[in-house]
């Protein structure tokens, strides 16, 4: 029983706070100027629907009362309301969905002229029909409805259900329809309209809020991740400095003449840098070179630049020449070179500097991930479509390949994949993003997959006749 009561009381409690909140919630918002606007335009885009509907549907309902008039001289009043019912939602139905008023006030007085207009219907229909059956569930239904469906951020719609409520109930009196029954269902009617008014506005202030929480959250991650990317960009290219500054260290050292002479004599000879020099120039050279993939990445203005400074290339000759400037690298694991490039008379207007640079990612690549003593394949192709031709090259290498569960990050920047270097080689997980970016900018498509022949991953670039020249 104990347990029982301290869970009551918890629960009481926390229903307490909740309404609190929620009242709390609903006095901040009720002078939040944006509020007020999407609530007003929410009943507007309901209203908007709502008519046409109401104007096709009544309308079968009109022609019957039309044709009973008609054989019996049946009930005059009730042809006055279809008379007044039937071109009122008409009209609302142009003014709402082919607007006049193009002013954000204007539409607001459309809007609660549209909502009274509605409720007034409800409450004459009912009092037409009373003399048939004394039953309020029209009017009830009609009000029930607008406080469920419209949800204004004001005064607005409680001032109008209370006017027809005033206004049915002194026609009750009148018409001599104030049974206890009918006032007991009257009173009852009354009492649920504005309860669910009051939570159906509740929603509404609810989910205003939660948009408006999550709105300024995702302005501060905005925010955040510009903030953070200005910070990558300052660092990255303030890195480019003493990189800089250890190759020409290298060089000077390996240009410049030694001092050194056993007869105390000025001499001039050069000296031969140790080995372990010509692997800081290439550690250094691949440190400056992913500086500037990321700086590539978290820059914004790489497309101007690529189409700025276009000209009209081979893309198997310039393919050619990246691999014989890997060479140094090829040759370290041992790896060959088979040169299947059909060298198509075939040109490409792009940045010869961007294209080289993707090349030469690709080919690091293959070589990073190829085992020692293998092979990485060079081939091309010429295919005719409909409209143009496309030069396919591909590169395929002996590595481990791709795995299927890397297809969803393979161009995704800074994703490490399934596949390992096979040496001492590191892997940032931007060389595919970067690649692919580039070649976007650039209208070559990129595909990637699995060599058939060689087992390991297979790069398949196409440049369409439409770029070429």
């Amino acid at each position: 029983m104990k347990h029982f009561y301290v869970a009551i009381r918890f629960r009481t409690k926390n229903f307490i706070l909740f309404i609190k909140k929620h009242f709390q919630i609903l006095r901040e918002v009720r002078r939040n100027e944006e509020f007020i606007r999407s609530a007003y335009f929410e009943v507007y885009l309901i209203l908007r629907y709502l008519f046409p509907f109401l104007f096709v549907v009544y309308i079968p309902f009109a022609i019957l009362d039309w044709t009973d008039f008609l054989k019996n001289s049946g009930y005059f009043p009730l042809l006055i309301y279809n008379s007044v019912f039937i071109p009122g939602c008409f009209l609302f139905t142009a003014l709402l969905n082919f607007p006049i008023l193009k002013s954000e006030n204007g539409r607001r007085w459309l809007t609660i002229a549209g909502t009274l207009f509605l409720t007034s219907a409800g409450t004459a229909m009912n009092l037409l029909i009373f003399q048939f059956g004394t039953d309020i569930s029209l009017f009830a239904f009609t009000q029930l409805g607008i406080a469920v469906l419209l949800r204004y951020p004001d005064k607005t719609k409680k001032l109008i259900y209370f006017t027809n409520y005033a206004v049915f109930l002194a026609a009750m009196f009148w018409l001599g329809k104030n049974s206890s029954f009918l006032i007991q269902n009257f009173f009852f009617t009354m009492v649920m309209t504005i309860l669910l008014d009051l939570i159906s506005f509740l929603t509404k202030v609810n989910s205003f809020h939660k948009e408006q929480s999550i709105r300024d959250l995702n302005r501060k991650l905005v925010m955040e991740s510009i903030k953070k990317s200005e910070i990558l960009r300052i660092a990255i290219h303030d890195l480019k400095s003493p990189v800089t500054g250890i190759l020409s260290l290298v060089g000077l050292y390996t240009r410049e003449p030694s001092h050194i002479s056993p007869t105390n004599r000025i001499i001039s000879s050069y000296a031969d840098p140790p080995e372990i020099l010509e692997h800081i120039d290439r550690t250094s050279r691949k440190i400056l070179e992913s500086i500037e993939d990321v700086l590539y990445l978290a820059s914004s203005g790489d497309a101007e630049t690529i189409e700025n400074q276009t000209t009209k290339l081979n893309p198997e000759l310039l393919l050619k020449s990246v691999t014989c400037n890997l060479n140094f690298l090829f040759t370290s694991k041992n790896i060959k070179i088979e040169d299947k490039l059909s060298e198509y008379n075939f040109y490409f207007q792009a940045n010869p500097q961007i294209l080289y640079r993707v090349f030469d990612n690709l080919l690091s690549n293959a070589a990073k991930f190829s085992p020692e003593n293998s092979e990485i394949s060079l081939k091309s192709e010429l295919i005719s479509e409909m409209y143009e031709k496309i030069l396919i090259i591909k590169i395929e290498d002996s590595g481990p390949g791709f795995q299927p569960e890397d297809e969803k990050d393979m161009f995704r920047e800074f994703s490490i994949l399934s596949a390992k270097p096979t040496g001492a080689e590191s892997s940032s997980g931007i060389g595919l993003a970067l690649a692919k970016k580039l070649l976007d900018r650039m209208g070559i498509r990129i595909r990637l997959g699995n060599s058939e022949t060689l087992g390991g991953a297979q790069v398949i670039l196409e440049f369409p006749q439409s770029k070429a020249k």
